[in-house]
């Protein structure tokens, strides 16, 4: 995709007359490989922004997302770079995220081909939206645009997948890296991409959790080239967020017998926990899961009670179900 250096100048610079001032196109790409979909959305309270996306093609997870805790951008179809740091520096110029896609799309030779949806959180807490599809996208191609999200893709097997997607990030539970990935499975329930999925991503910035002493990136699973892209992605998010994020009230789920069951097994496989194997969670099961917090988690996730009900974060519990066990252990082959 085309680097459109001159007209990024004039944007970043926050000038705010149009340009023509694009470089030329570069050579020719392989169509056949374009087809994406994507949900890019803020979350207020958490201060958060972030995109998830799957697609065909490797390589997507550097092409499609781009964003920081207060802004977030997929840039589709035929991506562009240039785009999307345009459209990021209108917003900071006081654009709202629509007012950017269609000042970009205005100044942009080769909108016709661009697929593009900011969403861009504000100081006071507002958040806007914006989205532009260019009449050269496919045939099967859909955008549903909500208060604090946008969704949009392009050659999929239905249409439908817009709102599928939207519907599962709305009816989701939990922080806005668990919604993200809601919304792709719910996705995948209706169609998929034409050419089949097989390489993703899930990125979110944020300002707010524990962790932004160390970093801003919240979550970042990243795919390529697997025949179970969907499932891997759901592996490496919860991987990357029981590791390094903060825990979040919302991802808490109960400690039921089920849970405290497949706990305690992960726990035992990696060579923490020496008990039986079964629903009851004891001072046993929960010095286990402190001694691997200590040994595995750059934040400590212990068992919490909620107005008398035992709970656990639910990303860390998928992290354990999904992990090799000897993987777990620090120094073992």
């Amino acid at each position: 995709m085309k680097s459109f250096k001159r007209g990024l100048l004039a944007v970043s610079s926050l000038m705010l007359a149009s340009t023509s001032a694009f470089a030329a196109a570069p050579g020719p790409i392989n169509p056949r490989l374009l087809g994406t979909r994507a949900i890019v959305a803020c979350d207020a309270v958490e201060k958060s922004c972030g995109v998830a996306s799957i697609s065909f093609p490797a390589g997507i997870s550097g092409l499609v997302p781009y964003g920081r805790p207060d802004v977030a951008v997929a840039t589709m179809f035929y991506p562009s770079v240039d785009d999307a740091e345009a459209a990021i520096a209108r917003t900071d110029a006081g654009d709202t995220a629509q007012a950017a896609v269609d000042y970009v799309f205005s100044v942009d030779p080769y909108a016709d081909y661009r697929q593009l949806a900011v969403v861009k959180l504000k100081p006071d807490g507002t958040i806007t939206v914006g989205q532009q599809t260019g009449a050269q996208n496919t045939p099967q191609r859909c955008a549903v645009k909500g208060a604090t999200f946008v969704v949009q893709a392009n050659n999929q097997t239905t249409a439908e997948m817009c709102n599928a997607m939207a519907a599962g990030f709305q009816r989701a539970k939990g922080s806005l890296p668990q919604r993200l990935l809601a919304s792709l499975k719910l996705g995948a329930r209706v169609g998929q991409d034409n050419n089949g999925e097989r390489s993703g991503v899930i990125r979110v910035w944020t300002s707010e959790n524990e962790s932004t002493f160390y970093t801003k990136v919240l979550a970042d699973a990243v795919v390529h080239s697997s025949r179970t892209a969907l499932k891997d992605l759901d592996v490496e998010m919860n991987r990357y967020q029981a590791g390094i994020a903060a825990p979040y009230a919302a991802d808490l789920i109960p400690l039921s017998a089920e849970t405290a069951k497949t706990v305690k097994g992960a726990l035992s496989k990696a060579g923490y926990y020496t008990g039986v194997v079964d629903g009851i969670w004891n001072d046993a099961a929960e010095q286990a899961l402190s001694d691997f917090n200590w040994a595995t988690l750059f934040f400590l996730k212990p068992t919490v009670v909620v107005d008398g009900q035992r709970k656990i974060d639910g990303p860390l519990v998928n992290f354990l179900r999904d992990a090799d066990p000897k993987a777990l252990v620090p120094g073992g082959e």
